[in-house]
């Protein structure tokens, strides 16, 4: 019993560590599609202005492109960098973006449920309206759609090198907003550990429950993205 609480005590702290570090990945990749999301709005307010898209040439253009500028903005995820484009003689950025903050919470509910949960046109349409305080086109809703599932997509088909000592499975609950209140989901998540201790968030789907069937899923995803567990 002298070995078994501290090895009980540390288990329960790396488990600790682990879930804490799940919703700072997450956040992360939030933080980065809101990112692209400014940047995608940004372009498009230009294209919108000059009235011809990339190398398209137009006898009533009065004005040009004239690349990206930077610019900060302090948010409760962090600084957001966003790439603002120009043209000669004017700047884009979405005309609510100087006051993105106070609807800051539900841009990050859209795209942290784009990540749990698949995107909906809808969801994304409403994501645009609140940066922009505008109307926007059909057209913009389906690129800036495209783009967000491009970033979903990339995190969960990335290929996986066969490089883990650890595989850590835990079963993550939150609660999530719908029409007919807050309702909570439970999600798998996968962390793989390195030699070095170092982790790395794998993978992460949801479930019902915690059923060996809806294990076997995730696992048998983590394989056929190259983790064969040949160093376990």
């Amino acid at each position: 019993m002298t070995t078994l609480a501290p090895w009980t005590e540390q288990w329960q702290h790396f488990t600790s560590e682990v879930r804490e570090q799940f919703w700072g990945d997450l956040a992360q990749h939030t933080r980065q599609s809101w990112q692209d999301l400014l940047g995608r709005l940004s372009l498009e307010a230009r294209d919108c202005y000059l009235g011809v898209r990339d190398y398209e040439r137009s006898p009533a253009r009065t004005d040009a492109r004239n690349g990206f500028y930077e610019r900060d903005f302090v948010t409760r995820l962090g600084t957001l960098r966003v790439w603002g484009a120009r043209t000669r003689h004017r700047a884009f950025l979405p005309a609510g973006l100087v006051r993105v903050e106070r609807r800051a919470a539900e841009v990050l509910r859209l795209i942290r449920e784009a990540f749990l949960r698949g995107l909906s046109t809808r969801a994304v349409g409403r994501m645009v309206a609140l940066v922009t305080e505008e109307p926007v086109s059909a057209q913009t809703v389906s690129r800036v759609t495209r783009d967000l599932d491009h970033a979903v997509a990339q995190f969960h088909q990335a290929p996986l090198a066969d490089e883990w000592r650890y595989l850590f499975l835990d079963g993550v609950s939150l609660r999530v907003r719908r029409p007919t209140g807050r309702k909570r989901v439970q999600l798998l998540v996968a962390y793989g550990v390195r030699a070095d201790g170092t982790r790395h968030l794998l993978g992460f789907t949801r479930s019902t429950g915690e059923s060996q069937a809806a294990w076997e899923g995730l696992l048998l995803d983590l394989y056929r993205r190259g983790l064969e567990g040949h160093q376990l």
